[in-house]
């Protein structure tokens, strides 16, 4: 996972159209490269991220408008991607040689108040802020 996973989210390419990227879903294979993972890592993050309500809510919203629109894959939100950033570096965390998914699993569910909307805006606001940016992001 890339250490800088954080600047590469908060900080893409203005869009051509002006739209605020926050507010644009992007592919798995875009989180993948922003996270510097694999897609069969990124699968196993998001099935740990379904246990944080508000991540499964949006899944939910992002596969109905898949289905709705013949989408290949369900596209993934800004904040889906910073919640499964912060399950990684859970990951990252724990030591090799221990089974780390059901480990992770446990923190998350005893943590979901860690993985909110609300956080994720705090913590973007927060980080364009340090970097001296401005966001015209409203959530």
């Amino acid at each position: 996972m890339k250490s800088e996973w954080r600047e590469q989210l908060f900080h893409q390419k203005p869009s051509q159209s002006g739209v605020n990227f926050l507010l644009l879903p992007m592919s798995k294979a875009k989180a993948t490269k922003i996270l510097g993972i694999c897609p069969r890592t990124l699968e196993r993050w998001t099935e740990v991220a379904q246990l944080v309500p508000e991540y499964r809510l949006i899944l939910g919203r992002m596969k109905a408008f898949a289905d709705q629109k013949r989408l290949r894959a369900p596209l993934m939100t800004t904040y889906q991607v910073w919640v499964v950033g912060k399950i990684g570096e859970l990951f990252s965390d724990i030591v090799q040689g221990i089974d780390k998914k059901p480990l992770v699993e446990v923190i998350v569910q005893a943590n979901k108040s860690e993985y909110t909307r609300s956080l994720f805006e705090q913590e973007l606001l927060k980080f364009t802020s340090q970097e001296g940016g401005e966001t015209d992001y409203v959530g």
